[in-house]
């Protein structure tokens, strides 16, 4: 009798549990924030010589989408007030979660995809197909900017209590109509 119960138990669960992706979203979801000095260069100036520091922040959206996908919203600050910018709805692929860029590159560019996967203590994103591959999202990054192996700690991860907004944003809006123009689900 309790082989029974144990055996239903274990089935009932078996079927109430999420995707192996399902759980990576659980994982990841959150707002992930990197505080950091920067600076600026005055023309003619030595490198190390930085006008005015500044304080940077760099941002890192991850929402559910649904069972298999994510939005994401990346925005990142680099040396000299280059920024890299970039959402969409990527989806599971092999482990980890790809965004594939519906618009055309431009001629003898890689077409943009995003890879955003964990390491033991950090969130990754990069935009390199293989590790010594090419950047493939450039034009989403000023001169200093660069999607290529971005680290940022899974510490910095804090829930997000604005949903309503972040759901009602226009870049929101514009991954969701990409991600269901493109017919992939």
């Amino acid at each position: 009798m309790k082989l029974f119960f144990l055996l239903m138990m274990l089935s009932a669960s078996a079927w109430s549990a999420e995707p192996a992706s399902g759980n990576q979203i659980s994982e990841i979801e959150g707002v992930y924030k990197h505080h950091f000095m920067n600076g600026t260069i005055t023309p003619g100036k030595a490198p190390g010589e930085a006008d005015q520091p500044y304080e940077s922040e760099d941002i890192v959206e991850i929402v559910r989408y649904d069972q298999t996908h994510i939005y994401f919203r990346a925005e990142l600050q680099f040396y000299n007030g280059h920024t890299c910018g970039i959402y969409g709805i990527a989806g599971e692929e092999n482990g980890e979660f790809v965004y594939h860029d519906s618009t055309m590159p431009l001629a003898g560019e890689p077409a943009c995809s995003l890879r955003i996967s964990t390491t033991i203590d950090k969130l990754r994103i990069t935009d390199r197909d293989t590790p010594q591959g090419a950047s493939t999202c450039r034009n989403y990054c000023g001169v200093r900017g660069s999607l290529s192996d971005y680290l940022i700690s899974k510490s910095s991860k804090r829930k997000i209590r604005y949903l309503d907004r972040l759901k009602a944003s226009r870049e929101y809006s514009e991954a969701v109509t990409a991600f269901k123009a493109s017919g992939k689900k």
